[in-house]
């Protein structure tokens, strides 16, 4: 889509052909438009007029079923004035309902106490389940029917009514289990006197399957409006009182006898203009095939009269491509096109040379620039990690150097009253204070030695079990009480290797130190092995929290800290990796290891 806008806004025949398919398209537009508007007016109106014969009609049926249910309950009210005891009584509910199948039940309630043998409630209510009929006493203090709306309507108005649909449940009988719609008739004696209602009873279900029966359009439906104006029937499952103000629906509506229910019917749009919308679709289709043509015979028509300034606007969008390859041949005409085609092929030789010189010169200083800024992010980034180092040295001494002072005027001020326990803590503290500062400036002097160092002398030979003792003996442990020290001798008591003891020492000191640092639970062990038959292996183990697998490949990188909260300048391990080098060996992270961390040397025997 974004090209063709791009080839109309730059194609001149193109915006000329589509300016004339504009006019002329108009003129079809406000036609079709006149004639679109007139014939869905007629469309509507016929459409509306049927409808709504069609919901007279659908009216007058369902007056005749309601009507039905009127006379049957209207036809059995005299025969309950006539017979009123409670075996007659229950004997008119299920008669009602055998004579109307359909008929959902049947209520003959009475005044509280009007059999004074049956107690304060009396109504035989039977159902119909299935074409199988039940009768019971339904009144009980669970199922007042005194209260109930089809009880207290009939008796408030002395007159017979429906009553919207409504859930009557009873916990303690038989009762209707859909909602139902009731017709209500009074029981007054000649004498004027109230003694009770009969009630005929239709399900939601059944009105709404009556409902789907009708039908004006394929996809229209009918629906009853109660009394309290809401839906208490419809023929589609999906019909909402909000259907009534659709503005794509046809709504019709007409009130539904005596009953106070109102029925009303919802015809989509799409189902009265159907056939007008098919014709208007053909049409529009023929319609558009024929400006397709008319487009296509005007484009090729205005393509050929300006093919010359074609040709000069394509080499002009080359040229501010920056293609000046392509030179334009000098034009043999003597009118406008000619002169502006000879033109400007001297303009493009012209402004070729200028753009060739300026090449050259915007060259030179993007090479100058990028070498400035090469050294300029450098001498930033050079000056960020001398900043960074000096903050971690003074922070890295100043902590343990504070504490050393701190515990020191401890002494002076208070060791006479001291226990002696109580002064090993102190002291204990203060060494291993110490040592942190004295491990820090070894390894800053040890890195600062070895910078440029290709070698070291390695004429020690040394037992590598009394190595092992020797490196763990000046081991101070941080956390004794939950942290234990292991030796394990896997190498012949009387092996010896040819190397430097200093700087060997070094490094398994500093990686006990770092495991030390780390395990604050478990186990440190320190142990030796036969690699291979060229080999010896140390390997110094903890059960500390390990380092991520996203880390393993920086900790020997110089001045890498995983975390900057704990003691040390990263120098630990990539001082050890160049020590180790420089003795002819190597030193790896076992990344197999998973209860902590695991470094092993490997040396030549």
């Amino acid at each position: 889509m974004n090209r063709l806008v791009q080839y109309i806004r730059q194609s001149l025949s193109m915006r000329l052909s589509l300016g004339i398919l504009a006019f002329v398209s108009a003129i079809f537009v406000v036609t079709i438009g006149f004639l679109f508007v007139s014939s869905r007016n007629s469309v509507r109106q016929a459409a509306e007029d049927e409808t709504a014969q069609m919901l007279t009609n659908a009216s007058l049926r369902m007056e005749g079923i309601l009507n039905e249910v009127e006379v049957a309950t209207e036809n059995f009210s005299w025969q309950v004035l006539e017979n009123l005891t409670p075996d007659s009584i229950y004997a008119l509910s299920r008669n009602i309902l055998r004579l109307n199948p359909l008929l959902n039940g049947c209520s003959i309630a009475f005044e509280p106490y009007f059999f004074p043998d049956q107690g304060k409630y009396f109504s035989a209510y039977s159902s119909n389940d299935e074409q199988h009929i039940e009768s019971e006493q339904e009144g009980n203090d669970d199922y007042v029917y005194f209260d109930m709306v089809w009880y207290t309507e009939p008796k408030r108005t002395k007159k017979a009514c429906w009553v919207d649909p409504f859930y009557d449940y009873n916990p303690s009988g038989i009762y209707a289990r859909d909602i139902i719609a009731s017709y209500c008739k009074p029981l007054i004696t000649a004498d004027g006197r109230y003694i009770g209602v009969i009630s005929s009873d239709l399900t939601q279900i059944t009105l709404s399957r009556m409902l789907s029966q009708e039908k004006a359009y394929p996809h229209s439906y009918f629906m009853l409006i109660g009394k309290n104006g809401r839906v208490i029937a419809a023929g589609d499952e999906s019909a909402q009182l909000s259907d009534l103000q659709r503005s794509d629906c046809l709504v019709l509506q007409h009130p539904l006898g005596n009953t106070g229910w109102t029925m009303a019917v919802i015809c989509p749009n799409s189902d009265i203009f159907k056939e007008t919308n098919q014709l208007i679709f053909n049409i529009m289709s023929i319609i558009f095939f024929c400006l397709l043509l008319m487009l296509l015979f005007c484009y090729f028509v205005v393509r050929r009269t300006i093919a010359p300034i074609q040709l000069l606007a394509q080499k002009t969008h080359d040229i501010s491509e920056g293609n000046f390859d392509g030179q334009l041949g000098k034009s043999s005409r003597l009118d406008e096109v000619g002169q502006l085609q000879n033109s400007f092929v001297d303009m493009q030789q012209y402004i070729a040379n200028y753009v060739a010189d300026l090449k050259r010169v915007k060259d030179e200083a993007e090479r100058k620039g990028e070498e400035l800024r090469k050294a300029k992010i450098m001498a930033e980034e050079a000056d960020r990690q001398k900043m960074s180092f000096i903050q971690d040295i003074y922070h890295q001494i100043r902590t343990p150097l504070n504490i050393i002072v701190g515990f020191a005027q401890v002494l002076r001020d208070g060791h006479q009253f001291m226990s002696e326990e109580e002064l090993n803590v102190v002291m204990s503290s203060m060494n291993q204070n110490t040592h942190t500062i004295n491990n820090i400036v070894d390894n800053w002097m040890a890195t600062l030695t070895l910078e440029g160092v290709e070698s070291v002398e390695c004429n020690d030979s040394i037992v590598c079990d009394e190595l092992c003792d020797e490196a763990v003996g000046k081991l101070l442990l941080r956390n004794p009480d939950s942290v234990t020290l292991q030796v394990e001798y896997g190498v012949p008591e009387s092996l010896c290797i040819k190397t430097n003891k200093e700087a060997l020492l070094k490094v398994l000191q500093e990686l006990l130190h770092n495991a030390n640092k780390f395990t604050k639970q478990g186990s440190i062990t320190l142990s030796c092995s036969l690699a291979d038959g060229h080999s010896v292996r140390f390997c110094v183990s903890d059960t500390g929290p390990g380092i991520a697998e996203s880390d393993r490949q920086r900790v020997f990188e110089q001045f890498m800290k995983l975390d900057n909260f704990n003691e040390g300048l990263g120098m630990g391990l990539p001082l050890c990796k160049q020590l180790i080098r420089l003795l002819g060996g190597e030193l790896e992270l076992d990344t197999t290891y998973t209860d902590g961390s695991r470094f092993v040397v490997t040396l030549p025997l």
